[in-house]
């Protein structure tokens, strides 16, 4: 058994195990395990009981690592000694193997430990024995057993002892219960700590919502604010062009005004002019007896016949009916307009009808 024992450990060190011999710490090397049956849960395996249990330690432990075992028959109960090596194999992403030799990574706590006996009964009982699948009660495997012959033996506890314990039994019952209780009154504060958080969920998301909204109203505030400067830029421009037309308009009026009255006072003084030159007619003809005054006035409603139809018929040659067009009219233009509604005005004075 030796042998089998120095040649796993070797096996460990080879793939990266390591030994502590510092006293106190040293790594244990090799460890017994007991498992114990009454002759009541061997009944109809006699033979194969032992052989059941090392399968079933192989499957848990690893079969390299349990290296021997031993029968003890000579107590009130069958039980066996296991010798097992804690070699724990790890295999690496990369195909290797690391070992180690730790017996914690086997039993970890007393709870994985309860765990494993619990394993231990359950492929017993699926290969039919007949055994209970938890443990009796501390107090009863504490108190006594009776044996095959019906006897009952006294575990070492006294009666006093059996009530000490049965006291705090008692004491853990009602600590549990006021644990369940306080349990109760967490289930309580989480819910309601749940029921807060789902509140504060919701809210969240009706916030981002809004803001995801007030972020589209704020861009299209920002369109709305670019067109309107555009808009606004714009009126400013056409605002300049009306002045600068105006300031035009001002100096072409102040322009046809200088030149309408310059034509006005040359009109008064053609006006005095032809009426001294009338009176000058009607002297001469009186002189001279001859009509002379109304020859002139013939030949001058002729001419002046003469000269309206040639005027009209140029005015409709030069007329534009579209406002637009009569607004790009020169001074020339304008002055012209002036001087021949003059001229009509200085006929009139020579209405003799």
């Amino acid at each position: 058994m030796a042998n089998s024992i120095n040649q796993r450990i070797r096996y460990a060190k080879e793939h990266g195990a390591r030994i502590s011999t510092k006293g106190q710490n040293d790594t244990v090397i090799a460890r017994p395990l007991i498992l114990q049956l009454d002759e009541e849960s061997i009944q109809g395996h006699e033979d194969t009981w032992a052989w059941d249990l090392i399968q079933i330690l192989e499957d848990m432990f690893g079969k390299e690592n349990v290296l021997g075992f031993s029968i003890h028959k000579d107590e009130t109960n069958v039980h066996i000694h296991v010798l097992f090596v804690p070699c724990y194999e790890e295999k690496k992403t990369n195909g290797k193997v690391k070992c180690t030799l730790s017996q914690t990574k086997f039993f970890r706590n007393p709870k994985q430990l309860a765990g494993m006996h619990k394993h231990i009964r359950k492929e017993l009982l699926d290969k039919d024995y007949k055994i209970e699948k938890d443990n009796k009660p501390i107090e009863q495997q504490l108190a006594g057993y009776y044996d095959k012959h019906g006897v009952w033996h006294q575990q070492g506890l006294t009666p006093d002892q059996l009530k000490a314990i049965t006291n705090r039994h008692k004491e853990l019952n009602e600590k549990e219960r006021e644990i369940m209780l306080s349990k109760h009154e967490l289930d309580i504060l989480t819910q309601a700590m749940a029921d807060v958080q789902e509140k504060a969920q919701a809210t969240q998301e009706n916030l981002e919502n809004n803001m995801r909204i007030f972020e589209c109203q704020q861009a299209d505030f920002e369109n709305e604010k670019a067109n309107l400067k555009t808009q606004m830029q714009a009126v400013l421009e056409e605002k300049e062009k009306l002045d600068r037309m105006r300031t035009t308009t001002n100096d072409m009026l102040e322009r046809v005004y200088s030149v309408s009255d310059v034509c006005k006072k040359i009109l008064q003084e053609e006006h005095t002019l032809n009426k001294d030159f009338l009176d000058f007619l009607d002297r001469l003809g009186q002189q001279n007896n001859i009509p002379l005054r109304e020859r002139v006035e013939r030949l001058f409603k002729k001419f002046d016949k003469e000269r309206r139809e040639l005027l009209e018929k140029k005015h409709r040659e030069t007329t534009i009916p579209d406002y637009r067009k009569s607004r790009q009219r020169t001074m020339d233009d304008v002055i012209t307009q002036f001087a021949r509604q003059k001229d009509d005005e200085k006929a009139s004075d020579f209405d003799f009808c």
